[in-house]
């Protein structure tokens, strides 16, 4: 039998056609014909809905970006992985943001309640990056969150469960030689983050790291070879090429290019997809429907509903 879905799906199916022989047990049973819809396709997309991975897109859309109570929130939401990015103060702490210079893009940040502007974290100290306050769309909201360091994040949910099994962190770190001023040199960036994951006490299956960078993943992963790397991708297209040249079996992917003809190739060669940033129904549902092992959304909440939707 060839595998056209994720391993754990492949087994569902098969267990499925294995059922012993009931008309030995029970007579004869009256079977209509076959058609398009004796298994029904939202089973299917139940089948596959149920079995990926849901990632929360630096939290939940409703708070503000990269912060424990956006995480907090996608869990809630059933999330059992928050996506967080990672950039660095001037004096080599670790925090989680988008954006070197927050108030510029994903972040909506201010300093004693006035714009950072054109501030970077990298030209700030820790103790001053703390005393930031960020909201979800403006950063002068009534709710503000502050911006937090990796090290409080991975002990804000240590214990944490979703669906009784440990909350995940899909970790992605940003190194691009045209921004080397707002982070310290790579060899140094990376034995920083490789001490913090060690010191978290997190087991290595609870989290993973991903970068559009993949040689700057070469490099950790020379540093730090049980650390899991995946390789960050825009075009579906070239996923088996930037997973096969990391060694990864995982790799993320930018959702429009991706196909069942993509994901079912990536299986083929033993690679799970996660697929980012679909947020709408119908972009969810392509992602469903392509056969993917995860999905990395600002709305998990959405995302649920679907699949609560599609299992009924």
């Amino acid at each position: 039998m060839r595998r056209i879905f994720s391993p754990g799906i492949t087994l569902l199916l098969i267990s499925a056609f294995s059922l012993p022989n009931f008309a030995q047990i029970a007579g004869p049973i009256q079977r209509r014909p076959f058609s398009g819809d004796t298994l029904g396709k939202n089973a299917v997309m139940c089948l596959i809905a149920k079995n990926m991975e849901v990632h929360g897109h630096r939290g939940i859309d409703g708070y503000p970006n990269n912060t424990v109570a956006s995480f907090k929130a996608a869990y809630d939401a059933g999330a059992d992985t928050a996506e967080l990015d990672l950039m660095i103060t001037g004096d080599d702490q670790i925090v989680t943001a988008h954006d070197p210079i927050p108030n510029i893009k994903a972040e909506r940040c201010s300093l004693h309640g006035k714009s950072l502007e054109k501030t970077a974290l990298r030209n700030m100290s820790s103790t001053e990056v703390a005393q930031i306050r960020c909201g979800e769309r403006h950063f002068s909201e009534a709710r503000t969150e502050p911006i937090p360091l990796l090290r409080d994040v991975f002990d804000a949910f240590k214990d944490s469960k979703v669906a009784g099994k440990p909350t995940r962190l899909n970790i992605e770190i940003k190194y691009f030689k045209d921004q080397v001023q707002y982070f310290p040199p790579e060899d140094q960036y990376l034995d920083l983050i490789i001490k913090e994951i060690r010191q978290s006490g997190w087991s290595q299956d609870r989290f993973f790291v991903q970068s559009f960078n993949h040689e700057t993943l070469k490099n950790l992963k020379a540093k730090a070879p049980d650390i899991e790397v995946v390789p960050l991708i825009w075009d579906a297209r070239g996923a088996l090429d930037a997973a096969t040249n990391l060694g990864s079996r995982l790799v993320t992917t930018g959702w429009p290019q991706l196909t069942p003809e993509v994901v079912f190739g990536l299986h083929q060669k033993g690679i799970r997809v996660v697929a980012w940033t679909p947020n709408t129904v119908e972009e969810l549902k392509w992602v469903i429907a392509s056969g993917a092992n995860g999905v990395i959304t600002d709305r998990a909440d959405l995302f649920m509903k679907i699949r609560d939707e599609l299992c009924e």
